[in-house]
């Protein structure tokens, strides 16, 4: 029986992930940079760290470039409430409920982490909270989910992992975990190493409910 349920944060707990590629993508049209719609979809799912190196393979500028995109958006309106996946909510409660333990392994930065469930009004539900940028490498590399699961003092075959990217679905499987995908097509995901997909996270709910009781 599983006994803990982790989550990444962007895609799975609020819809940001094609906001962020929005962003991106016209930033990096206004600055005059070219680059297919495919190669800035890669960037979805890393780290700060991660995207800044990637950036900077396809420009002869690109750290630079990324950090600039970085500080620009800090002046875009974006209230995380309205972005929330539903069902989420609603998940969280029934964990809480049976209790499950629950942490968040996130690939965004810990203060970005911490003000966006700050803001949701959901950092209470969490027993564990790790960013990718306390990691030398962060997701695809599953060690964010072996020291969540470590800290969580659950094996790896007694967790759910939800995911989205392919990085983070690559990273849960890799630690050992049961993946569940939030379905997403917009990003060119392909999500083929999951366990199981779900199009929205009140079937993942259902899906989880459905395990706790085998």
């Amino acid at each position: 029986m599983f006994e803990a349920v982790i989550f990444d944060m962007d895609g799975v707990l609020i819809d940001s992930e094609i906001i962020y590629y929005e962003w991106l993508k016209s930033f990096l049209e206004k600055k005059g940079c070219r680059l297919p719609e495919e190669q800035i979809k890669k960037l979805s799912g890393l780290s700060m760290v991660q995207s800044e190196q990637l950036l900077d393979k396809y420009f002869e500028n690109g750290a630079k470039l990324w950090r600039g995109y970085i500080e620009e958006c800090e002046e875009y309106p974006l209230d995380y409430n309205d972005i929330v996946n539903p069902g989420v909510r609603e998940l969280l409660d029934f964990l809480k409920e049976k209790r499950v333990k629950t942490a968040l392994a996130s690939s965004s930065d810990k203060k970005e982490i911490l003000e966006v469930l700050e803001e949701i009004k959901l950092r209470d539900y969490f027993q564990v909270i790790l960013s990718g940028d306390m990691f030398q490498e962060s997701k695809p590399n599953p060690e964010i989910y072996l020291e969540t699961m470590k800290r969580l003092e659950i094996v790896p075959e007694k967790c759910i992992v939800i995911e989205d990217s392919d990085y983070g679905i690559t990273a849960g499987k890799t630690a050992g975990a049961y993946v569940i995908a939030k379905e997403e097509k917009r990003l060119g995901f392909s999500q083929n190493m999951a366990d199981w997909i779900a199009p929205d996270m009140y079937q993942v709910k259902d899906k989880i409910e459905a395990m706790l009781k085998q």
